[in-house]
């Protein structure tokens, strides 16, 4: 089976993760993060055989925070039953001795090429050009700001932005998308994120049932909600992926991340994105798709 090792931006991870995950309907995919993970139950999983032949593949999370990780990797590198991808988020420079290892033990690995600042902002006019939406630079440092400076962030806003389009007859300025971003500056879009974010879901439905139900404004909770999920998991990989939150919202965060698990963070995320494909193959509305959203905190 393929091993890989990708270390670099979330987004650079995310796209990889993608690219090398086998295409299976039958696939059997386990996520493990090296925060806490289980070596007996990881090692079980990966070099057992499926019972009914499927195809089998485990993703690694954050492995430079596992402790005796070149050991590991040894065992690792004997799997034969499970496609293997391992990831290491960066700061400023790319972890060389990781590298070396994984390289060492004959995995696949990818590093990110460390890009200057206006690289990055044509891989956001790249990104949102696959949407069939132009951003002029100007417009791209924009929504690159919006986002936190995190690709993974932009990727997950710009179909966000498809969406919207979608549920639009006339032709959409870029402006008015960008305008969409501003949602969660609303005080009531705050308090109704904040208590999701706390999993109040009593008060945040009471919230949302003194709001707007326009698509507008439906669309704009829809994205503070999401933007709230995908912040709390970056607070997990990297407090640094949040330096741009003002030191206030970030307090807030912070508390509101005691009260979720990793992995009820990550079947959060799911959940949202799998309401996103529903919405833009008509099978729910934007309203319910809202509701479905903040109660999801009370079902994991």
């Amino acid at each position: 089976m393929e091993k890989y090792f990708i270390t670099g931006s979330s987004y650079f991870i995310d796209k990889n993760i993608k690219l090398f995950t086998p295409k299976d309907d039958n696939l059997d995919l386990e996520i493990f993060f090296g925060d806490e993970l289980n070596k007996e139950d990881f090692l079980s999983y990966i070099n057992s055989v499926d019972l009914f032949g499927s195809t089998k593949a485990a993703i690694i999370r954050n492995a430079g925070r596992i402790k005796d990780i070149e050991h590991l990797a040894e065992i690792m590198s004997k799997c034969s039953e499970t496609t293997l991808i391992i990831t290491a988020p960066v700061k400023d420079k790319i972890d060389q001795s990781l590298v070396k290892i994984f390289k060492n033990k004959n995995f696949k690995v990818f590093v990110e090429e460390q890009k200057k600042a206006k690289a990055t902002i044509y891989d956001v006019i790249d990104i949102f050009k696959e949407k069939n939406i132009k951003l002029s630079q100007e417009q791209a440092e924009i929504m690159l700001s919006k986002c936190l400076n995190n690709l993974s962030m932009v990727l997950h806003e710009s179909e966000k932005l498809e969406t919207y389009i979608l549920g639009k007859k006339e032709k959409i300025s870029v402006s008015t998308l960008l305008d969409q971003l501003s949602g969660e500056k609303e005080e009531t879009i705050f308090a109704l994120t904040d208590a999701f974010g706390m999993r109040d879901i009593e008060t945040a439905l009471k919230v949302y049932s003194t709001m707007d139900n326009s698509y507008d404004s439906n669309f704009k909770i829809f994205f503070a909600l999401s933007k709230r999920i995908m912040q709390l998991y970056l607070l997990n990989i990297d407090e640094d992926y949040l330096k741009q939150v003002h030191p206030f919202q970030l307090s807030k965060i912070k508390e509101q991340q005691k009260k979720w698990k990793i992995k009820e963070i990550v079947k959060a995320i799911d959940i949202i994105s799998e309401l996103d494909k529903d919405i833009k193959i008509g099978l729910k509305s934007i309203d319910n798709a809202v509701l479905s959203a903040i109660t999801s905190a009370d079902k994991l």
